[in-house]
């Protein structure tokens, strides 16, 4: 999993002293195995202002990403500041994990009333020692915490076989169709094929991702390779072709529009 790192103190000085001290806890924590090894933790951008930050961010698409950020990043008091960046990028990357690295503590009022959702306030004058092994706990804390929010925020297709649940992850998800057997549909994945009691309706209501393409079949568009409208079909990467209803043309349009990457015959 990859968790990227960003910072912005509009002292440059200051800027990369952090960015030098967190790359020093981040190997520390991968040599005391307090982090999965395979764990990407990368400073992808070290900033000195507001508009970096912005650009960076919406440019990048970044998401789950890890701020440093200093609250006060202009001499000039109308100037967008440290909380201003942390609301903008709250909207933009929703997991995001803020820590504010200050000097004032006088502004910790600021934070909390403003609801930024901080997860930690670390004050520049730290001893280097302590100040790498605040960043060590805010760290792990940080990478904990978004792996909690996106568990929460998976997608997942759920059923039952019998009295035992099953989930499957929205992204190995091609597409499911009525059984041949009576009340029953198969799941069609990238690992295999799984059939279980339910129906197409029953699917198509229960989760949004999916988009229904017949009154007997519904599609994971983040998965299609192709549409064909000369033979009314719906190519998968495992070679699978699934027909779609003349009458549901608006929707393979709907899903075209929103996934312009598909491929059209």
């Amino acid at each position: 999993m990859k968790y990227p790192v960003i910072i912005c103190d509009d002292n440059k000085v200051l800027a990369k002293e952090l960015s030098h001290n967190i790359h020093i806890a981040i190997q520390n924590m991968l040599d005391n195995d307090l982090i999965y090894q395979k764990t990407e933790l990368n400073i992808d951008l070290v900033a000195s202002t507001f508009e970096q930050v912005v650009s960076y961010v919406v440019a990048n698409d970044i998401q789950n990403a890890i701020y440093f950020l200093d609250i006060e990043l202009s001499q000039n008091s109308e100037a967008k500041n440290g909380v201003d960046l942390a609301e903008f990028i709250k909207k933009q990357d929703p997991n995001a994990q803020i820590i504010f690295v200050t000097a004032y503590d006088k502004y910790a009022p600021l934070i909390y009333r403003r609801r930024i959702g901080a997860i930690d306030y670390i004050n520049k004058s730290l001893e280097r020692s302590e100040m790498l092994r605040r960043i060590e706990e805010t760290v792990i804390h940080a990478i904990n915490s978004i792996n909690r929010l996106i568990q929460v925020n998976r997608e997942e297709l759920i059923y039952k076989i019998g009295r035992r649940v099953r989930k499957v992850e929205k992204s190995l998800i091609y597409y499911v169709e009525n059984s041949v057997m009576q009340h029953k549909v198969n799941l069609v994945t990238s690992t295999g094929e799984t059939e279980f009691r339910s129906n197409i309706s029953k699917i198509d209501a229960e989760n949004d991702f999916l988009f229904k393409i017949s009154q007997s079949c519904v599609v994971n568009p983040n998965n299609i390779n192709s549409i064909d409208f000369s033979k009314k079909t719906i190519i998968f990467p495992n070679g699978d072709e699934v027909i779609f209803a003349r009458s549901f043309k608006k929707k393979i349009r709907e899903i075209l529009n929103k996934y312009p990457e598909i491929n059209v015959k």
